[in-house]
Protein backbone atom coordinates (compact mmCIF):
# COMPACT_ATOMS: atom_id res chain seq x y z
CA UNK A 1 0.00 0.00 0.00
CA UNK A 2 2.82 2.40 0.91
CA UNK A 3 4.55 1.82 -2.46
CA UNK A 4 1.35 2.54 -4.39
CA UNK A 5 0.74 5.77 -2.49
CA UNK A 6 4.36 6.77 -2.90
CA UNK A 7 4.21 6.25 -6.70
CA UNK A 8 1.00 8.27 -6.94
CA UNK A 9 2.63 11.11 -5.01
CA UNK A 10 5.66 11.13 -7.34
CA UNK A 11 3.38 11.36 -10.40
CA UNK A 12 1.35 14.21 -8.92
CA UNK A 13 4.51 16.08 -7.95
CA UNK A 14 5.75 15.95 -11.53
CA UNK A 15 2.45 17.27 -12.84
CA UNK A 16 1.85 19.95 -10.22
CA UNK A 17 5.11 21.25 -8.71
CA UNK A 18 3.29 23.73 -6.47
CA UNK A 19 1.97 20.94 -4.21
CA UNK A 20 5.38 19.51 -3.31
CA UNK A 21 4.95 20.30 0.41
CA UNK A 22 1.58 18.57 0.57
CA UNK A 23 2.98 15.55 -1.22
CA UNK A 24 5.85 15.38 1.26
CA UNK A 25 3.35 15.24 4.11
CA UNK A 26 1.37 12.58 2.22
CA UNK A 27 4.45 10.41 1.84
CA UNK A 28 5.14 10.62 5.55
CA UNK A 29 1.52 9.81 6.37
CA UNK A 30 1.60 6.71 4.17
CA UNK A 31 4.86 5.58 5.73
CA UNK A 32 3.47 6.24 9.22
CA UNK A 33 0.41 4.07 8.57
CA UNK A 34 2.53 1.26 7.15
CA UNK A 35 4.99 1.46 10.05
CA UNK A 36 2.24 1.25 12.67
CA UNK A 37 0.61 -1.68 10.85
CA UNK A 38 3.80 -3.72 10.40
CA UNK A 39 5.24 -2.86 13.81
CA UNK A 40 1.93 -3.89 15.33
CA UNK A 41 2.06 -7.17 13.42
CA UNK A 42 5.41 -7.89 15.08
CA UNK A 43 3.60 -8.18 18.42
CA UNK A 44 1.34 -10.84 16.95
CA UNK A 45 4.30 -12.76 15.55
CA UNK A 46 5.91 -13.11 19.00
CA UNK A 47 2.83 -14.95 20.20
CA UNK A 48 2.25 -16.87 16.98
CA UNK A 49 5.77 -18.32 17.14
CA UNK A 50 5.23 -19.54 20.69
CA UNK A 51 1.79 -20.93 19.94
CA UNK A 52 2.98 -22.79 16.85
CA UNK A 53 5.95 -24.38 18.65
CA UNK A 54 3.65 -25.49 21.47
CA UNK A 55 1.22 -27.08 19.01
CA UNK A 56 4.11 -28.92 17.33
CA UNK A 57 5.34 -30.55 20.56
CA UNK A 58 5.57 -34.38 20.72
CA UNK A 59 2.10 -35.84 20.62
CA UNK A 60 0.93 -32.81 18.65
CA UNK A 61 3.55 -32.98 15.90
CA UNK A 62 2.27 -31.33 12.76
CA UNK A 63 4.32 -29.93 9.90
CA UNK A 64 1.83 -27.09 9.60
CA UNK A 65 2.76 -25.71 13.01
CA UNK A 66 6.51 -26.16 12.56
CA UNK A 67 6.30 -24.32 9.25
CA UNK A 68 4.22 -21.55 10.79
CA UNK A 69 6.70 -21.08 13.64
CA UNK A 70 9.64 -20.87 11.25
CA UNK A 71 7.84 -18.50 8.88
CA UNK A 72 6.82 -16.24 11.76
CA UNK A 73 10.40 -16.10 13.05
CA UNK A 74 11.78 -15.20 9.63
CA UNK A 75 9.08 -12.58 9.04
CA UNK A 76 9.73 -11.05 12.46
CA UNK A 77 13.46 -10.73 11.78
CA UNK A 78 12.97 -9.31 8.27
CA UNK A 79 10.33 -6.81 9.38
CA UNK A 80 12.42 -5.65 12.33
CA UNK A 81 15.31 -4.99 9.96
CA UNK A 82 12.95 -3.09 7.65
CA UNK A 83 11.62 -0.96 10.47
CA UNK A 84 15.18 -0.10 11.50
CA UNK A 85 16.93 0.39 8.15
CA UNK A 86 14.07 0.70 5.67
CA UNK A 87 12.60 -1.73 3.16
CA UNK A 88 11.38 -0.58 -0.29
CA UNK A 89 9.66 -3.95 -0.75
CA UNK A 90 7.56 -3.42 2.37
CA UNK A 91 7.03 0.30 1.77
CA UNK A 92 9.11 1.22 4.82
CA UNK A 93 11.43 4.17 5.24
CA UNK A 94 14.17 3.86 7.87
CA UNK A 95 13.44 4.64 11.50
CA UNK A 96 12.20 8.23 11.67
CA UNK A 97 13.62 9.49 14.96
CA UNK A 98 16.41 8.68 17.46
CA UNK A 99 13.68 7.44 19.82
CA UNK A 100 12.42 4.96 17.20
CA UNK A 101 15.92 3.75 16.46
CA UNK A 102 16.67 3.22 20.15
CA UNK A 103 13.38 1.38 20.77
CA UNK A 104 13.91 -0.92 17.80
CA UNK A 105 17.51 -1.56 18.84
CA UNK A 106 16.22 -2.74 22.22
CA UNK A 107 13.82 -5.11 20.46
CA UNK A 108 16.73 -6.49 18.45
CA UNK A 109 18.75 -7.09 21.60
CA UNK A 110 16.02 -9.01 23.43
CA UNK A 111 14.62 -10.89 20.43
CA UNK A 112 17.73 -12.41 18.85
CA UNK A 113 17.97 -15.40 21.20
CA UNK A 114 14.18 -15.80 21.16
CA UNK A 115 13.82 -16.10 17.37
CA UNK A 116 16.91 -18.34 17.22
CA UNK A 117 15.31 -20.65 19.80
CA UNK A 118 12.04 -20.73 17.87
CA UNK A 119 13.90 -21.73 14.70
CA UNK A 120 15.75 -24.46 16.60
CA UNK A 121 12.52 -25.84 18.09
CA UNK A 122 10.71 -25.62 14.74
CA UNK A 123 13.42 -27.84 13.22
CA UNK A 124 12.50 -30.57 15.79
CA UNK A 125 15.56 -29.87 17.92
CA UNK A 126 13.56 -29.73 21.16
CA UNK A 127 16.43 -28.73 23.42
CA UNK A 128 15.42 -27.81 26.97
CA UNK A 129 17.38 -24.54 26.92
CA UNK A 130 15.71 -23.40 23.69
CA UNK A 131 12.29 -24.21 25.16
CA UNK A 132 13.11 -22.28 28.34
CA UNK A 133 14.27 -19.26 26.35
CA UNK A 134 11.11 -19.28 24.24
CA UNK A 135 8.78 -19.55 27.24
CA UNK A 136 10.71 -17.00 29.30
CA UNK A 137 11.28 -14.41 26.58
CA UNK A 138 8.14 -14.37 24.42
CA UNK A 139 6.37 -11.86 26.67
CA UNK A 140 9.55 -9.83 27.20
CA UNK A 141 10.00 -9.47 23.43
CA UNK A 142 6.29 -8.63 23.14
CA UNK A 143 6.65 -5.92 25.80
CA UNK A 144 9.66 -4.31 24.09
CA UNK A 145 7.91 -4.48 20.71
CA UNK A 146 4.81 -2.90 22.19
CA UNK A 147 6.94 -0.03 23.51
CA UNK A 148 8.43 0.42 20.04
CA UNK A 149 4.96 0.54 18.49
CA UNK A 150 4.04 3.26 20.98
CA UNK A 151 7.08 5.31 19.93
CA UNK A 152 6.21 4.83 16.25
CA UNK A 153 2.62 5.87 16.94
CA UNK A 154 3.82 9.00 18.76
CA UNK A 155 6.06 9.89 15.81
CA UNK A 156 3.13 9.48 13.46
CA UNK A 157 1.12 11.92 15.54
CA UNK A 158 3.62 14.74 15.14
CA UNK A 159 2.16 16.52 12.15
CA UNK A 160 2.04 13.71 9.62
CA UNK A 161 -1.21 11.99 10.62
CA UNK A 162 -4.25 12.27 12.81
CA UNK A 163 -3.07 10.96 16.21
CA UNK A 164 -6.46 9.34 16.92
CA UNK A 165 -6.26 7.41 13.65
CA UNK A 166 -2.71 6.35 14.55
CA UNK A 167 -3.88 5.21 17.99
CA UNK A 168 -6.81 3.30 16.48
CA UNK A 169 -4.57 1.47 14.00
CA UNK A 170 -2.25 0.60 16.88
CA UNK A 171 -5.01 -0.85 19.04
CA UNK A 172 -6.71 -2.61 16.13
CA UNK A 173 -3.35 -4.18 15.35
CA UNK A 174 -3.00 -5.27 18.97
CA UNK A 175 -6.16 -7.35 18.53
CA UNK A 176 -4.24 -9.58 16.12
CA UNK A 177 -1.67 -10.26 18.82
CA UNK A 178 -4.36 -11.08 21.36
CA UNK A 179 -5.81 -13.86 19.17
CA UNK A 180 -2.42 -15.56 19.10
CA UNK A 181 -1.73 -14.86 22.76
CA UNK A 182 -4.98 -16.59 23.72
CA UNK A 183 -4.17 -19.52 21.41
CA UNK A 184 -0.69 -19.78 22.95
CA UNK A 185 -2.13 -19.77 26.46
CA UNK A 186 -4.66 -22.45 25.57
CA UNK A 187 -1.90 -24.72 24.26
CA UNK A 188 0.33 -24.12 27.27
CA UNK A 189 -2.61 -24.98 29.53
CA UNK A 190 -3.26 -28.16 27.54
CA UNK A 191 0.35 -29.36 27.82
CA UNK A 192 0.66 -28.07 31.40
CA UNK A 193 3.54 -25.71 30.72
CA UNK A 194 3.39 -22.54 32.84
CA UNK A 195 -0.27 -23.44 33.47
CA UNK A 196 -1.26 -21.04 36.25
CA UNK A 197 0.28 -18.00 34.61
CA UNK A 198 -1.26 -19.03 31.29
CA UNK A 199 -4.75 -19.26 32.82
CA UNK A 200 -4.41 -15.77 34.30
CA UNK A 201 -3.04 -14.37 31.05
CA UNK A 202 -5.83 -16.01 29.06
CA UNK A 203 -8.45 -14.23 31.18
CA UNK A 204 -6.73 -10.86 30.87
CA UNK A 205 -6.24 -11.23 27.11
CA UNK A 206 -9.86 -12.21 26.50
CA UNK A 207 -11.10 -9.25 28.56
CA UNK A 208 -8.84 -6.82 26.71
CA UNK A 209 -9.91 -8.20 23.33
CA UNK A 210 -13.60 -7.72 24.22
CA UNK A 211 -13.07 -4.21 25.58
CA UNK A 212 -11.01 -3.04 22.60
CA UNK A 213 -13.39 -4.58 20.08
CA UNK A 214 -16.27 -2.66 21.65
CA UNK A 215 -14.29 0.57 21.32
CA UNK A 216 -13.36 -0.18 17.71
CA UNK A 217 -17.00 -0.87 16.85
CA UNK A 218 -18.50 2.23 18.44
CA UNK A 219 -15.61 4.57 19.21
CA UNK A 220 -14.17 5.45 22.59
CA UNK A 221 -12.76 8.94 23.03
CA UNK A 222 -11.20 8.11 26.41
CA UNK A 223 -9.28 5.20 24.83
CA UNK A 224 -8.35 7.20 21.69
CA UNK A 225 -10.46 4.92 19.48
CA UNK A 226 -12.23 6.34 16.45
CA UNK A 227 -15.53 4.79 15.36
CA UNK A 228 -15.39 3.11 11.93
CA UNK A 229 -15.16 5.92 9.32
CA UNK A 230 -16.24 3.76 6.36
CA UNK A 231 -18.90 1.09 5.80
CA UNK A 232 -16.22 -1.46 4.86
CA UNK A 233 -14.35 -1.04 8.15
CA UNK A 234 -17.62 -1.20 10.08
CA UNK A 235 -18.71 -4.37 8.27
CA UNK A 236 -15.38 -6.10 8.85
CA UNK A 237 -15.43 -5.29 12.56
CA UNK A 238 -19.01 -6.56 12.83
CA UNK A 239 -17.84 -9.82 11.26
CA UNK A 240 -15.05 -10.07 13.85
CA UNK A 241 -17.58 -9.33 16.60
CA UNK A 242 -19.88 -12.13 15.44
CA UNK A 243 -16.99 -14.61 15.37
CA UNK A 244 -15.79 -13.55 18.81
CA UNK A 245 -19.31 -13.78 20.27
CA UNK A 246 -19.49 -17.38 19.05
CA UNK A 247 -16.06 -18.32 20.42
CA UNK A 248 -16.00 -16.51 23.76
CA UNK A 249 -18.08 -19.09 25.71
CA UNK A 250 -15.51 -21.80 24.93
CA UNK A 251 -12.71 -19.62 26.31
CA UNK A 252 -14.79 -18.79 29.38
CA UNK A 253 -15.24 -22.53 29.96
CA UNK A 254 -11.47 -23.06 29.95
CA UNK A 255 -11.10 -20.19 32.41
CA UNK A 256 -13.64 -21.84 34.71
CA UNK A 257 -12.37 -25.43 34.43
CA UNK A 258 -8.65 -24.70 34.20
CA UNK A 259 -8.13 -27.30 31.50
CA UNK A 260 -8.84 -28.03 27.83
CA UNK A 261 -8.97 -31.27 25.83
CA UNK A 262 -7.14 -31.94 22.58
CA UNK A 263 -10.20 -31.70 20.32
CA UNK A 264 -11.38 -28.51 22.01
CA UNK A 265 -7.88 -27.05 21.75
CA UNK A 266 -7.66 -27.65 18.02
CA UNK A 267 -11.14 -26.22 17.40
CA UNK A 268 -10.58 -23.12 19.54
CA UNK A 269 -7.20 -22.39 17.99
CA UNK A 270 -8.72 -22.72 14.52
CA UNK A 271 -11.41 -20.19 15.43
CA UNK A 272 -8.87 -17.78 16.88
CA UNK A 273 -6.77 -18.07 13.73
CA UNK A 274 -9.88 -17.32 11.65
CA UNK A 275 -10.51 -14.21 13.76
CA UNK A 276 -6.86 -13.24 13.21
CA UNK A 277 -7.41 -13.30 9.43
CA UNK A 278 -10.47 -11.05 9.62
CA UNK A 279 -8.93 -8.73 12.22
CA UNK A 280 -5.89 -8.35 9.98
CA UNK A 281 -8.21 -7.40 7.12
CA UNK A 282 -9.76 -4.73 9.35
CA UNK A 283 -6.31 -3.34 10.21
CA UNK A 284 -5.42 -3.25 6.52
CA UNK A 285 -8.57 -1.22 5.81
CA UNK A 286 -7.71 1.15 8.65
CA UNK A 287 -4.12 1.55 7.43
CA UNK A 288 -5.42 2.39 3.94
CA UNK A 289 -7.85 4.98 5.29
CA UNK A 290 -6.65 8.49 4.46
CA UNK A 291 -9.70 10.60 5.17
CA UNK A 292 -8.22 12.08 8.34
CA UNK A 293 -4.62 12.31 7.21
Amino acid sequence: MGRVLGLAIVVLTCLVPRVEAADFVGMHAANAQTRIDLAGRQRMLTQQMTKAVCLALPGKADAQWREQALAAAVTFEETLQGLRAGSPEAGLAPAQTPQERAALETVQEVSAAFTASVKQLASRDLHTVAMQIMIARNLAVLARMNEAVGVIEATAGRGYSNPVVAATINQAGRQRMLTQRMAKNLCLIAVELDRERSLKDLSQSAALFSETLEGLLHGNAAANLLAPPTPRIAAKLEQVSDMWRSLHPAIAQVQAQGTIGEAELQDTVAQLDAILVEMNAAVTLWAAYSGSF
